[in-house]
């Protein structure tokens, strides 16, 4: 079978008193906790409990026969116990796809949870998995010679929206595929990182080693924006004024001063090489960021700004804009616009004409 973000099995069994103790005999785990009524109800729990492992290999089970099935390799395992299973629970393990760490391994990281028959958490945790599908119509020396995903092996890494003529590098990472959003004409070159939210617009290119970081509120790139080589925007930052612990191992509500606030690139926003963007900065229409610069605060439209942190320094042409009604007009003759992009152009014209 193909995998997709978001695709989902389960397989659920009621646990026996047979169960524990062909457990016992394989494993040699006779802890009185599991077959001693006596000395288990002075326990800890009061009563005899399961393996915690006949719960968990439940999720193998999962993922052996049906999520992805035959050929699956368990690659590795979290598991987390929350409540003890005893003798007659029904225990449903339920494996859900959440990232593609590597489409062209065939490595997939899974989202894995079992519960009882109250719909309580018994387990929870994740597994990464190995396992290689076989796409359709996919020429196997293109996958290996092609620098980019080809358009069949985009459908499965579970991007939530794209485009036509997208180009994405396989040595690109995108952390969270369900959140990013690709418009038309869009390249993303070797080596950069997306995470979190991030909605990208037309004709866009981001070069190598590039770092988006959306967090929840988002990273937005209108059309004809780009980056250079090296460029990092943060959406989400943690606090470094020592009033919070900082780093993603620490829960959240230890880090309640992190900042979350939308970037925003607007249309025909290039930015240069090595600089950083950081949460809630708007950088205006038409501005050009030079080459290591550090942006902290809002660029007003078609201004020219270098520095750390960045400074206005002089006026940016509007002359581009000619260019980008002559791309339009071309790709409308050329049959290469659709009814949409169309329909959107000549609602914008009309606005600047009423303006």
């Amino acid at each position: 079978m193909d995998i997709k973000i978001g695709d989902t099995a389960s397989f659920g069994k009621t646990i026996t008193e047979s169960d524990i103790g062909a457990f016992a005999g394989i494993t040699g785990d006779f802890n009185a906790i599991h077959i001693n009524e006596v000395e288990a109800s002075n326990s800890l729990f009061g009563k005899r409990i399961a393996h915690g492992m006949i719960s968990a290999s439940l999720i193998s089970t999962v993922i052996g026969t049906k999520l992805p099935g035959d050929g699956a390799v368990l690659l590795g395992q979290k598991i987390d116990y929350i409540k003890p299973v005893i003798i007659g629970d029904t225990i449903t393990a339920i494996c859900t796809v959440r990232e593609i760490i590597n489409l062209d391994k065939g490595i997939y990281k899974l989202e894995t949870k079992c519960l009882n028959q109250n719909n309580d958490l018994v387990i929870d945790g994740e597994a990464v998995i190995k396992y290689k599908s076989k796409l359709k119509n996919v020429d196997s020396s293109q996958k290996k010679t092609d620098t980019f995903y080809t358009e069949e092996e985009l459908k499965y890494i579970g991007i939530k929206k794209y485009g036509y003529n997208v180009k994405i590098s396989r040595n690109a990472i995108l952390y969270n595929p369900d959140e990013l959003e690709v418009g038309n004409n869009v390249r993303i070159d070797d080596f950069t990182t997306i995470s979190g939210k991030v909605v990208i617009g037309d004709y866009v290119h981001i070069a190598q080693f590039c770092g988006l970081y959306g967090g929840t509120k988002g990273i937005i790139m209108d059309d004809f924006s780009g980056l250079s080589a090296r460029v990092v925007i943060y959406a989400t930052s943690n606090d470094y004024s020592s009033e919070s612990l900082t780093n993603p191992t620490v829960p959240m509500k230890y880090k309640k001063g992190d900042t979350n606030a939308v970037v925003h690139l607007c249309k025909h926003v290039i930015v240069g090489t090595t600089s950083v963007v950081l949460p809630g900065v708007v950088i205006g229409e038409g501005c050009s960021i030079g080459a290591m610069s550090m942006i902290s605060k809002d660029c007003d439209p078609w201004g020219i700004y270098v520095g750390c942190p960045a400074k206005r320094i002089k006026e940016r042409s509007k002359n581009l804009l000619k260019l980008e009604d002559k791309l339009v007009k071309e790709q409308m003759f050329d049959g290469g616009y659709c009814k949409k992009d169309i329909n959107q152009y000549f609602d914008r014209i009309g606005q600047v004409l009423v303006a």
